[in-house]
């Protein structure tokens, strides 16, 4: 049972049960196709803006995922809550490929002296997490 995967995520008021929204599971999962495809389209003059693009649709896959199931992550560490859920609904998930793509974008967006933002390399890997993401969902 998916809730009992989940329970340390709930007990520890990560994620929330929500009703299943079938219509928001849809426009999430064409956002993100949409987002990927935008993000393919102007990867070569704005790697920044692709890399978010590419981390938001990847996100926003993972969110309709939990939606789907009942889910949703609640506002504090939500992105962090959402790849720790997946990685318990998705046999094969990358836990640490999800964070450090979360870490790459949190420094795109805001800046960090721990880390450069996003380079060429790093919006090629996020293009690929994004296509091994869609072959475990599919299979």
């Amino acid at each position: 049972m998916v809730r009992k995967e989940l329970a340390d995520l709930i007990k520890e008021r990560r994620i929330e049960t929500v009703e299943k929204d079938p219509r928001q599971v849809a426009v999430l999962r064409e956002q993100a196709k949409a987002h990927l495809a935008s993000s393919r389209m102007i990867g070569h003059t704005d790697v920044a803006g692709a890399f978010s693009l590419a981390y938001d649709s990847i996100r926003k896959e993972l969110t309709a995922l939990l939606l789907d199931h009942g889910f949703r992550a609640k506002s504090a560490g939500s992105h962090a809550a959402t790849g720790q859920a997946a990685a318990r609904l998705v046999k094969g998930f990358d836990t640490n490929g999800f964070e450090w793509l979360r870490l790459v974008r949190n420094a795109t967006e805001y800046g960090s002296d721990k880390r450069p933002g996003a380079t060429m390399q790093d919006l090629e890997d996020a293009w690929e997490f994004a296509r091994d993401l869609q072959g475990l969902m599919e299979g």
